[in-house]
């Protein structure tokens, strides 16, 4: 059982360890993460719901960085950037725990420091089916009442330039 420190504590050696048998397990199926040259690397979680990406950033780096760089290292700074992301995500996105997100961190690693040094963070959310045909629906309306509105005044000009032509005709 989980005891309610280790549940609030994701660097818990149980918490580590879990993480640690998912990552192996990870690297067998789906590796998110590329080497981009000396100590650049770049990792994805792919598309997933918001309320896993800390457990799946965290896994998939362990998987990808974990022949390069100390673990120890990667999930103290992962975990760090989790907590920032979190910010981002809930707090000023809005985004709510079934939406989906893919996030695409590029890194390299300090060696001096040792410490890993996020370069770019990418979080991409994805509108599901029924929101965009609501949004295009609601477009389609639009642009229907505008083409009716300026149909009405092509036809009330077109009353007007007769009634001009009656008038010089008379």
């Amino acid at each position: 059982m989980v005891s309610p420190v280790s549940a609030q504590n994701p660097s818990s050696d149980e918490s580590v360890s879990r993480d640690l048998e998912r990552a192996e397990e990870y690297e067998v199926t789906v590796a998110g993460g590329s080497v981009l040259g000396a100590n650049r690397y770049q990792i994805s979680t792919g598309v997933i719901i918001a309320a896993r990406y800390a457990d799946k950033l965290r896994r998939v780096a362990l998987v990808a960085l974990g022949k390069y760089i100390p673990k120890d290292v990667i999930i103290r700074d992962i975990a760090q950037l989790n907590k920032d992301l979190y910010h981002e995500i809930v707090e000023k996105r809005k985004l709510g725990k079934l939406d989906l997100v893919r996030i695409t961190v590029t890194l390299h690693y300090d060696e001096n420091e040792k410490r890993l040094v996020f370069d770019d963070i990418k979080i991409s959310a994805f509108v599901n089916e029924d929101e965009c045909k609501q949004a295009y629906e609601k477009e389609l309306e639009d642009l229907r009442r505008q083409v009716q509105e300026l149909s009405e005044e092509n036809n009330k000009l077109k009353e007007s330039l007769n009634k001009i032509k009656e008038i010089i005709q008379a």
